[in-house]
């Protein structure tokens, strides 16, 4: 993947990341309003998933540093 390409691609991830984090804190804040355990909320699908997708995006970010 050229790196212009690749510039692109993180740039609308970390749009998508935005929200992701927006969803996974509305999902705990409803989660602990109805009485959830904190590490239950944590580790509900939304904050699991938006982990997720920030490490794969931190490490395509590395990549994308360290290509000529």
């Amino acid at each position: 993947m050229s790196k212009s390409l690749l510039r692109k691609v993180l740039i609308l991830w970390a749009m998508l990341l935005i929200g992701q984090f927006l969803l996974a804190a509305a999902v705990i804040y409803q989660s602990l309003m109805t009485g959830v355990p904190l590490l239950n909320a944590l580790l509900s699908m939304q904050p699991v998933l938006a982990g997720a997708s920030l490490m794969l995006f931190l490490i395509t970010w590395l990549q994308y540093k360290n290509r000529p």
